[in-house]
């Protein structure tokens, strides 16, 4: 029974690194950069990078640090796969919905009470937060179902 669940333990914990791992190949293809140079960047040797890579180790805590500080990349996303991959600036999220919009309810000709205006951006940037993304074609959707 006990060495049930430690073969269990042991085969969740490799899923997880590997799920770990694919969302670091992802972050360092997304910046452009091959493994050698974005070792670099986290100060890691690329050996010990591949291994992160590939599932085979974990990732350290400091290369954790070093991906949030130099590439913006959110901690409980490497690690989960929750939420968005990149860290987004509250303000800059809610200036962007307003902007979308704002412009949306101008291009629409559209006539909205404030107190309306102000739910719609509310749902679009929880929408965004809980998705991980925000797109215009997103605002569009919806605001259209919603005016």
């Amino acid at each position: 029974m006990q060495r049930d669940y430690q073969q269990n333990n042991k085969s969740t914990q490799d899923t997880l690194l590997i799920q770990m791992g694919k969302r670091l190949a992802m972050i360092r293809e997304h910046s452009g950069l091959k493994q050698i140079p974005f070792a670099e960047a986290l100060e890691v040797s690329q050996g010990g990078y591949n291994t992160y890579e590939r599932g085979q180790r974990e990732i350290p805590v400091r290369v954790l640090r070093s991906l949030y500080a130099k590439f913006n990349v959110n901690p409980v996303w490497m690690m989960t796969g929750e939420g968005s991959p990149y860290n987004r600036d509250t303000v800059d999220l809610y200036h962007e919905v307003t902007n979308q919009v704002d412009a949306f309810i101008v291009r629409e000709n559209c006539q909205v009470e404030p107190d309306k205006r102000l739910k719609l951006i509310r749902f679009l940037i929880d929408y965004a937060e809980q998705h991980g993304e925000f797109t215009e074609e997103i605002a569009e959707k919806y605001l259209r179902s919603a005016i």
